[in-house]
């Protein structure tokens, strides 16, 4: 989405001003006459001007964000640093960082979390969970590799959870198996936060680890749901979804034939995208893979429509930042509880 148009001080339907130079002596015309100054004196003039729209434009891009949303995918269990990898305990330091430098931040992500790695598998996502519970994570979209462990150990993976699973497409016996949407409370605003899953997860897990589940259409979804929302006097709608870019059933098409999605944090196709990339009237964004970024979007909402400005936050050069101490410690315990389990004691 295009944010609204910035307000210049130097346009607007003033009455006609000119500066001009007759021979070596500048002067002002308009309201009436010839104001006659000395060239230095013009000089100064022309700086204080640059120097007025210099100012402004620095205090609107320091201007305090209305919402901060943080958002990962595609982690695949990789919740330990490493070379290149953030892993929980620094996104967790970036998380309270954020918190102690803003009101309002929302955390957020969009799935293929809770596998792939030993230190996840062995303890089938429970350490994920735990380590996501202790960052302060909200909410998260069901990735494809989320099932892997099976719909039903998912279902008790979010028992244990502090945060949600959002989902508004994925039905068991006829009944949504998740909660379709939320609405978030941030201060004085209200965020409609729109589930979606991929289809696509038939192909990209073992059939037996989604037996009677049935994935419905992302479309149909996102058109029953987003007016709803926007019947709730939400100021800012987000789909939050594990669905991607030039897949069987890429997210932009839901974009396509549903208008009202603002910001969409996406996952599944691993894709890098420093600054948002837009389609249509959204902004779509991702944080590539593995947890080697953590995706930021300032909000600003005092104007007719939400204004974003996505970035990413890389692990490279994170140097300085002292991880997260209690993930650190538990993150030991986990490894001890698998080697134990590996090696039989």
């Amino acid at each position: 989405m295009s944010g609204a148009r910035k307000h210049n001080y130097l346009e607007g339907p003033v009455p006609a001003r000119r500066l001009s130079m007759d021979g070596a002596r500048p002067y002002i015309q308009g309201f009436g006459g010839c104001v006659h100054m000395s060239k230095s004196r013009y000089l100064r003039l022309v700086l204080f001007i640059t120097m007025l729209g210099l100012a402004f434009t620095m205090r609107v891009a320091a201007a305090e964000p209305d919402i901060v949303i943080l958002h990962t995918n595609d982690m695949h269990g990789r919740i330990e640093t490493d070379d290149g990898i953030l892993g929980m305990p620094l996104i967790s330091a970036l998380v309270q960082q954020h918190r102690a430098e803003h009101d309002h931040v929302l955390v957020l992500d969009a799935g293929d979390t809770l596998h792939g790695r030993p230190v996840a598998n062995q303890l089938e996502g429970r350490s994920v969970v735990a380590t996501m519970n202790a960052a302060g994570y909200h909410y998260m979209a069901p990735g494809n590799h989320d099932f892997n462990y099976g719909y039903e150990r998912l279902l008790e993976l979010e028992d244990e959870m502090e945060f949600q699973v959002l989902a508004a497409n994925v039905y068991k016996d006829g009944e949504l198996l998740f909660t379709p949407y939320v609405i978030h409370e941030l201060g004085p605003y209200r965020v409609g936060i729109l589930g979606l899953a991929t289809p696509d997860t038939y192909q990209t897990t073992h059939p037996r680890n989604i037996e009677g589940i049935e994935f419905t259409s992302m479309v149909e979804a996102a058109a029953h749901y987003v007016p709803i929302l926007q019947q709730q006097n939400v100021d800012l709608i987000i789909a939050l979804g594990h669905v991607g870019f030039g897949r069987n059933y890429p997210s932009t098409a839901v974009a396509d034939a549903v208008d009202g999605i603002q910001l969409f944090v996406d996952g599944h196709s691993h894709t890098l995208l420093p600054e948002g990339q837009h389609h249509k009237d959204t902004l779509f964004v991702q944080a590539n893979e593995y947890g080697k970024y953590l995706g930021r979007v300032e909000v600003r909402l005092s104007g007719d429509r939400p204004e974003f400005r996505a970035s990413l936050i890389p692990a490279q050069g994170l140097t300085d930042l002292e991880p997260d101490l209690e993930i650190t410690e538990m993150l030991e315990d986990f490894r001890a509880e698998v080697r134990r389990q590996i090696l039989g004691i």
